[in-house]
């Protein structure tokens, strides 16, 4: 893909997983750096993500939310939606909540699973065109 992810795990792509939690201080410029290079492939993706960026800085989050503006219909046209992990069942309701909101805005389908095994399976439905329906916990 012709750069080095450092964050994102392409090794099964075109299911592209990331451990939020695992990001760093500072982390923007290769992460916008790593969603330019999957957005250019053309190809069709779905991102899995294991958990969620713990304290993110001010210009971090400021600089993905910019991306993500700026970025919107060429994402929109090759990333296929995304499933997040969440095992706690409250947590997973509260982010399905989110969920509409992050669809809403970037056009992204967007799934809540409970586990990196049922996350996969969405996500492998979302890559066929399908839309993985979330527990009516």
């Amino acid at each position: 893909m012709g750069i080095a992810f450092k964050f994102y795990d392409v090794s099964r792509f075109p299911v592209v997983a990331i451990e939020g939690s695992r990001l760093p201080p500072g982390y923007a410029p290769q992460w916008i750096a790593e969603m330019d290079a999957l957005v250019a492939r053309g190809t069709p993706f779905v991102f899995v993500l294991l958990d969620g960026v713990e304290n993110p800085t001010h210009a971090d989050q400021k600089a993905q939310t910019q991306w993500f503006k700026r970025n919107k219909k060429a994402l929109a046209s090759v990333c296929r939606g995304a499933v997040a992990v969440e095992p706690d069942r409250a947590r997973r309701l509260l982010k399905r909540a989110q969920a509409l909101a992050i669809t809403a805005a970037f056009g992204l389908r967007f799934s809540i699973a409970p586990d990196r095994e049922e996350a996969e399976r969405r996500a492998r439905l979302l890559l066929a065109g399908g839309m993985p329906i979330d527990d009516s916990e």
